[in-house]
């Protein structure tokens, strides 16, 4: 008994941890005896002990709130309302109107918490560092010039100042204190003059506010305000796409050659505009698809599981079949979201042999046609039992894996097509597959054609093979691919193995599915022996 226990459990351990169990040398004290540590352990102890150095990480955050603080304004330079922005030159963030005559300084500043006791330095440096920055541009003198200060922080009155009266809505106007030691740090270049310098720092306080954005208001702002800019009204900025535009701005400014790279405008700025707006039309088309694909697969589930749900059925075949069914959905829901493929680009391969030609059917007919293509899809995995996998890459056919067997789906809308029609109009598409098709299917030793949907099968039966001879296997010129140039039709076709026909009608389909059908099935086994016999599987698989 406790031997078995003992074999079972040692026969449910991974291959690791039997090697190291057989590899132990037992002849040591159980002191002495330690499980070797695994990848997990060994990211567990450093993730465990606090680190003694997080200076990068405070770095590489400060930095990353900035560089969204740019996207923040980047927005407004789209509005037009600045001719163009510079990053990091000067200050964190320069704007600048030309024709309005204005320039903007912004300053950011981070600190690891979201409320603090307003800090000396504001006054003694911040606040003076942003004022000197412009004024000591002499050039700049006929300008507007603003500023401002951003932080993830808000900063809190102290006995020593005030710092609320810069902030929005404020109702506390005593600045004097902080004003005063603003003075005190502010000595202007080639400006000697006191009441000069009072009067430039009159114009910088006039024109200076501080600004407090959490770093989560501040990632919602951009991925709403972005997109409305740009007249996408109800779409918001993703992730990736703040990433993207972020990295940009990062790579002008890594060791820039001179600032110009840092200078955000003309050919960049259309470039990160134009490059948003395609990933936000590009989200919207995907969201479109999203929805239809959800729509088809709960309308095709929603029947099958009213179908299924009969008292009169075998109730342990029917939790065996809904649990596979469930998963076979989940399966589909994963493709379809890993990839570019949609519901409507694998009905276009299904139908029009081709992922970019929309099919044009009536609204019932769409619900036959994808009933008749995923019913197949269920039963050849309930048949072959291996992971389902769509060739995304096709453009022409609509190819489905299942381990080593490679399916070549055609379907078919029209019931006066005889079978062997389709084939040749398969042959006659041939020479047009992509490269990429073809080798795939020449590289394949088990490929199968599956005829689906409505055509006339009376001639079924006299067509079970297509020979490797019968397909043009010559491939297109390639660009700079000499490897791929060598092969050749002959040598493709020299190791190509001839390619099973098999029909799935759309009567072969329905048989499978039929009421009486389904009152015999016990298990899924009596069901997998059905869908061999309908589809003919069993010299297949």
């Amino acid at each position: 008994m406790l031997e078995d226990i003992l074999k079972y459990c040692f026969e449910d351990l991974s291959d690791e941890d039997r090697n190291s169990i057989l590899n132990m040398d037992f002849n040591r004290s159980i002191d002495q005896l330690h499980a070797p540590i695994n990848n997990a352990d060994l990211e567990d102890i450093l993730l465990d002990e606090k680190t003694s150095d997080n200076g990068g990480i405070v770095a590489m955050t400060g930095f990353y709130y900035q560089m969204m603080v740019s996207v923040l304004y980047l927005g407004e330079v789209f509005q037009g309302k600045w001719d163009g922005m510079f990053l990091d030159h000067h200050q964190d963030i320069v704007l600048f109107n030309n024709s309005e005559k204005i320039v903007k300084f912004i300053q950011v500043k981070t600190k690891n918490k979201s409320y603090s006791p307003a800090d000396i330095k504001i006054g003694k440096s911040w606040i003076p560092k942003l004022f000197l920055t412009a004024y000591n541009i002499e050039k700049l003198s006929g300008f507007e010039l603003r500023f401002e200060i951003i932080s993830n922080c808000f900063y809190l009155d102290t006995q020593s100042f005030n710092i609320s009266p810069f902030y929005p809505n404020s109702v506390n106007k005593n600045d004097e204190k902080i004003k005063k030691l603003v003075a005190e740090n502010f000595d202007v270049k080639n400006v000697d003059v006191e009441s000069t310098k009072d009067n430039l720092l009159n114009q910088a306080f006039q024109n200076f506010n501080m600004k407090y954005l959490h770093p989560e208001e501040l990632k919602g702002k951009i991925a709403i305000s972005i997109p409305k800019i740009l007249g996408f009204e109800h779409s918001q900025l993703s992730t990736e796409i703040l990433n993207h535009v972020i990295a940009e701005f990062f790579n002008a400014c890594y060791n820039p050659k001179d600032a110009s790279i840092q200078l955000i405008k003309d050919e960049k700025l259309n470039n990160l505009k134009e490059y948003i707006k395609k990933k936000l039309t590009d989200n919207l088309t995907k969201e479109y698809h999203s929805k239809s694909d959800e729509k088809i697969l709960t309308q095709y589930f929603t029947k099958l599981d009213s179908d299924y749900s009969n008292s009169k059925l075998n109730s342990n075949f029917i939790s065996e079949f809904k649990l596979f069914v469930d998963g076979f959905r989940e399966d589909l829901e994963k493709i379809l979201s890993d990839c570019d493929l949609t519901m409507k680009s694998i009905i276009n391969l299904y139908l029009e042999y081709n992922k970019g030609i929309d099919v044009k059917l009536e609204e019932s007919d769409y619900e036959n046609h994808f009933n008749d293509l995923l019913s197949l899809l269920l039963f050849l995995k309930i048949s072959i039992e291996k992971n389902l996998m769509i060739k995304e890459v096709n453009r022409h056919i609509l190819s489905i894996k299942l381990d080593r067997l490679l399916f070549l789906i055609l379907g078919n809308n029209d019931d006066m097509k005889v079978s062997s029609e389709v084939i040749q109009d398969f042959k006659d598409l041939f020479p047009r597959l992509d490269n990429s098709e073809k080798l795939r299917i020449a590289n394949s030793q088990d490929v199968s054609i599956i005829i689906s949907g409505q055509f006339d099968n009376e001639d079924s039966n006299q067509s079970t093979e297509l020979k490797k001879e019968e397909l043009d296997f010559s491939l297109n010129p390639s660009i700079n691919n000499s490897k791929l140039d060598e092969i050749t039709a002959n040598n493709i076709t020299e190791v190509q193995t001839p390619i099973s026909i098999l029909y799935a009608h759309r009567d072969n389909l329905n048989e499978i599915n039929k009421p009486g059908n389904r009152k015999k099935y016990k298990n899924l086994v009596d069901m997998k022996n059905k869908i061999d016999e309908e589809l003919k599987l069993d010299g297949i698989i």
